[in-house]
């Protein structure tokens, strides 16, 4: 069984990920050039991409049957 870590890594990557979104808005001056905005896109993309991959794969166990497609056992297929 694997443990879970404590620090939710994906949602750090994520708010990490917000906040170099905002960079631009807040501390640039509006007249800046798309370059270097185009900097803080890509690297806010990166991040998350990063932190959504993380929280996807937290919540695999890989040993029990929420990680295969189940059905109820009251359904019948017809």
């Amino acid at each position: 069984m694997k443990s879970r870590s404590s620090l939710p890594l994906g949602a750090v990557l994520s708010a990490a990920a917000a906040f170099v979104f905002a960079t631009p808005t807040l501390f640039l001056a509006p007249d800046a050039h798309a370059s270097v905005k185009l900097v803080f896109i890509v690297g806010g993309s990166v991040l998350f991409a990063a932190g959504v991959i993380r929280i996807r794969s937290e919540g695999r166990t890989g040993d029990g049957p929420a990680s295969e497609h189940t059905r109820p056992e009251d359904v019948t297929l017809e």
